[in-house]
C-alpha cells in the first residue's frame, strides 16, 4: 500500500487512476484477471487495428 502511494507501483498497473491501482490489488490477492489478460483485453482494439 505504502508503494502505491508513493508511486511505486505505477510500473505494474495497466491502467492509470484509481481503475489500476484496484486492478492491481485484484491481481496480488488473485480475485482479479492476471496482468497479460488484462493487458490483452486493454489494448484489444489496438491489436484488432493491427491484424486487419
Amino acid at each position: 500500500m505504502r508503494a502505491l502511494k508513493k508511486k511505486q507501483a505505477k510500473i505494474f498497473q495497466v491502467q492509470s487512476g484509481i481503475r489500476g491501482e484496484v486492478r492491481l490489488i485484484e491481481r496480488a490477492f488473485n480475485i482479479g484477471p492476471d496482468m497479460l489478460t488484462e493487458t490483452l483485453e486493454y489494448y484489444k482494439h489496438e491489436i484488432e487495428k493491427l491484424a486487419a
